[in-house]
């Protein structure tokens, strides 16, 4: 159900750089800050410039201020099994060398030209990381967080999808009868 106050959103074809994935998990780990903000812009930012915290250990966990406001947070450590890694968006870029070569080896005129449509985004790393921090204002975000919802859904989803031991099957059935 659709209502008045959502936006329209475009929809993309989103092209991964993966030499940009090796070259940021080789580079070292960025320093990243999620603040409960938004910001009104989409270009680059010294954002170092105006965010460089002086974080509190509190006995309410960490401790914060932002534009004379308090933020309360905790370190967020990305899961075991995963990578963290902060991307860009080029809207319309050149193919690199390694897609130029997919992109000739396409078979169909058709094919070569769906790389080319005005729906296509082109994606890469420009940095990786292992933890974060998480800001709430002035409380901290809790298990209720959307981020950490998402963080724990790749070990939810491969329990769901594992597959269920004989012996656990068959307990089952001579329960049910």
């Amino acid at each position: 159900m659709e209502s008045g106050d959502e936006e329209v959103t475009d929809k993309y074809r989103i092209h991964l750089r993966p030499a940009t994935l090796h070259a940021a998990a080789a580079a070292a780990p960025a320093t990243l800050h999620l603040l409960p903000c938004e910001v009104q812009a989409s270009r680059p930012a010294p954002v170092g410039h105006f965010f460089t915290p002086a974080i509190r250990q509190r006995p309410c966990g960490l401790e914060v201020s932002f534009r004379g406001r308090v933020l309360r947070g905790e370190e967020v450590v990305v899961p075991p099994g995963l990578a963290g890694y902060v991307m860009v968006m080029d809207e319309k870029a050149e193919l690199t060398g390694l897609e130029r070569n997919h992109e000739l080896s396409l078979e169909t005129e058709k094919e070569r030209e769906q790389l080319e449509r005005d729906f296509d985004r082109f994606i890469g790393a420009t940095a990786s990381f292992g933890r974060f921090h998480l800001w709430g204002l002035e409380t901290i975000p809790g298990p209720d967080a959307k981020v950490l919802g998402a963080l724990s859904w790749p070990s939810l989803a491969a329990a769901i999808h594992a597959q269920v031991p004989e012996d656990y099957k068959s307990d089952l059935q001579s329960e049910s009868h």
